[in-house]
């Protein structure tokens, strides 16, 4: 497409900002510049596993000490809240990919920041059903990974599948979500191939429970990955 029809365009079919709906410039992304600019930073300092309030000069919260995790530290970009809220719904409920870019890069460029996710070996996505990805139209885990990919070189590995269909998980409470999940994720034919021996970056878009992360990191960990860790995009509530 030509620019003069892009400009054109732009006069008859503005773009608005996933967040304040004010008109975008063609340079802009889903969000405006102020939006963008005002993404709700996780609370700090935080458990190094769920980012709940660390207990004294311990590094884990109190429900997390003293436990096991295949997922063994999980962080966020930014909180579920204003700006961030809106970009993911441009992308889960609207089907905006541009939107699922835009968070993907967002948090290829909130990495700096977060020194406990370097060192990993390659990324992974949170796999959806097929079901589910034919209704939406593509994986929004998947299209955040590549941004992630493309940013930081790291390989994003073909290694999970979601193995049967469920409720929305956002419905349901944490125990809800452990039952449901409980066997949803599975490593891929050949899976092990591809993660044995590595350190494996886990990539969603939200992160509540963190029962998601959980799952993906014991199926990676049941094919040889020698250690896991998630990083969404936003964090919902506590991951307790």
């Amino acid at each position: 497409m030509g620019i003069f029809w892009e400009i054109a365009l732009d006069i008859m079919l503005p773009r608005a900002c996933a967040h304040c709906r004010e008109d975008l410039d063609r340079a802009s992304g889903p969000l405006c510049r102020k939006c963008a600019g005002a993404l709700p930073a996780p609370p700090e300092p935080a458990c190094v596993r769920c980012a709940g309030h660390r207990r004294g000069a311990s590094p884990f919260c109190a429900d997390c000490v003293g436990r096991r995790f295949s997922c063994r530290l999980i962080r966020a970009a930014a909180a579920h809240s204003g700006p961030a809220a809106s970009l993911i719904h441009a992308f889960k409920f609207r089907g905006s990919r541009p939107a699922a870019q835009a968070a993907g890069r967002s948090m290829a460029a909130a990495l700096v920041l977060r020194p406990e996710l370097s060192g990993f070996d390659a990324l992974a996505a949170v796999p959806i059903h097929p079901r589910r990805e034919r209704e939406r139209g593509f994986n929004q885990a998947e299209i955040i990974a590549r941004e992630i990919a493309a940013a930081t070189g790291l390989p994003l590995l073909d290694a999970l599948e979601r193995a049967r269909a469920g409720a929305p998980s956002w419905r349901m409470g944490r125990a809800e979500r452990r039952a449901e999940l409980s066997g949803a994720y599975a490593p891929r034919e050949g899976a092990a191939a591809l993660v044995a021996g590595k350190r494996v970056l886990i990539i969603d878009d939200v992160a509540a429970t963190g029962t998601t992360l959980e799952a993906c990191a014991s199926a990676l960990r049941s094919s040889g990955a020698v250690d896991a860790a998630g990083y969404a995009y936003a964090r919902a509530g506590s991951l307790t």
